[in-house]
C-alpha cells in the first residue's frame, strides 16, 4: 500500500465544494483546510505508486478551482 500527502492551493471561492468533492473519491482517506501557504490537504491511499499517480494527475489536479499541487509519497518504516 503506498500512501502520499497532497497539498494544495486552491481558489477560495470553491474551496467547500472541493473539499466535499474529494473526499468521495475512492482512495482519499483524510482531507481538511490549512492556514498557511497551503489551502488544504489530502491524504491518499492506492496499491502502488502508478495508483497513487493516476489519482492525483487525472483526478485531482483535474478539478476545477485548484491552482497548484505538491506530492508527498510517504516513506515506509
Amino acid at each position: 500500500m503506498t500512501e502520499a500527502i497532497i497539498l494544495l492551493i486552491i481558489d477560495p471561492r470553491i474551496e467547500s465544494a472541493l473539499l466535499d468533492e474529494v473526499k468521495t473519491y475512492p482512495g482519499v482517506t483524510d482531507a481538511h483546510y490549512l492556514y498557511g501557504p497551503y489551502d488544504m490537504y489530502i491524504k491518499i491511499t492506492a496499491d502502488s505508486d502508478e495508483g497513487i499517480h493516476n489519482l492525483v494527475l487525472d483526478k485531482i489536479r483535474r478539478l476545477y478551482g485548484v491552482k497548484s499541487t505538491v506530492t508527498m509519497v510517504i516513506a515506509k518504516n
